[in-house]
Order: structure tokens, then C-alpha cells, then sequence
């Protein structure tokens, strides 16, 4: 049955992590949600949180828009995000600072996931460039087994400290 999962990455508050560079940061849930037949309507049903990382803005929604995506995010908090951060101090955002990315392709959200939680250990912009590039050029087989890694990983322990034991893991195996 087509269409019967769409996944989704929401994107929530987490405090800053010093960097060498300025970069909003959120943490990224990724989960799928379940599309269900029930009493004559469908209802969407969201499953098990398999993944959580901290990823840097803007660079993160840019990959995801060329994965597909869809950005649903209120259009200002957008073009905030945008802003740099000199600017940003001046205008005062209100509203929702929730962002919700969804997707149907379950390749572009594997992709996603992997991108999201190596990023995470990765600190400069230049390495997320190459990263997203290694990411894009992944086989199904490799992107299949680091996601499903990443998601037993984070099932098991809880805990985004073991997701980046395993996301160094990754750059000293896949990434050299």
C-alpha cells in the first residue's frame, strides 16, 4: 500500500553548544508516521522516535529541501532564521518556533538521518559540505545499515552520547 508511511523530522529548541563558527541549532527527532484506516477515516499515527541529534541551521534545511522535503515552518521564523545573528538581535520573532520537515521517500529520509546525527560531531561547515556530498553518493546497502545502527543504537540506550560514539564510528570507517 503506497503512501502508507510519510516520515517526518521535527525540529525543536536545544541550547547552544559553543562552535567556532555562529549557526542556530536545533534538535532534530526523526520518526515516521503511520497513515491507518480506521472506522471510515484515516488517521496518522505517529511511531517510535528513532533518532535525535543536534543539527545546525541553515545548512541542515537547505540538505533536506534537496532530498524533497517539504518545510513547514511559519514563513516568518523562515526568513528569521536567515538573518544573521548581528541583525537578528534587533527584530523580534512571535510565533511558532517549530519547524516540521516531511517527507514520503524513505531513501531521502535514511539520508537525512545519517546527515543529521554525523553532523552532529562534525563542527565546522566545511566538513557538513563534504559530508553532504558522501551522503548523496551512498549505496542503498551502507545507507540501510548506518540508519538502522543509528536507530538500535538510540532505541537501546536513549541517549544522543552514544549516537555520537557511533557517528565517530562512522567517519573513521565510511569517511576517510
Amino acid at each position: 500500500m503506497e503512501g502508507s508511511v510519510e516520515y517526518q523530522v521535527s525540529l525543536r529548541y536545544i541550547r547552544k553548544a559553543f562552535l567556532p563558527v555562529t549557526r542556530d541549532q536545533k534538535l532534530a527527532e526523526f520518526m515516521p508516521v503511520f497513515n491507518v484506516m480506521g472506522t471510515g477515516e484515516q488517521k496518522k499515527v505517529p511511531g517510535k522516535v528513532e533518532a535525535r541529534a543536534r543539527v545546525y541551521l541553515p545548512e541542515f534545511l537547505n540538505f533536506a529541501r534537496k532530498l524533497g522535503f517539504k518545510v513547514e515552518a511559519n514563513e516568518s521564523l523562515l526568513k528569521w532564521l536567515n538573518l544573521p545573528p548581528s541583525r537578528r538581535e534587533r527584530l523580534e520573532y512571535s510565533g511558532s518556533r517549530r519547524i516540521i520537515l516531511r517527507a514520503n521517500d524513505d531513501y531521502a529520509y535514511l539520508r537525512l538521518m545519517v546527515y543529521g546525527v554525523v553532523m552532529a560531531v562534525l563542527k565546522t561547515p566545511a566538513e557538513w559540505g563534504q559530508l553532504e556530498d558522501y551522503v548523496l553518493s551512498m549505496e542503498p546497502i551502507q545507507l540501510r545499515f548506518w540508519a538502522s545502527k543509528f536507530k538500535n543504537t538510540y532505541w537501546k540506550y536513549k541517549n544522543r552520547r552514544k549516537l555520537d560514539y557511533l557517528a565517530r564510528r562512522f567517519l573513521e570507517v565510511e569517511w576517510v
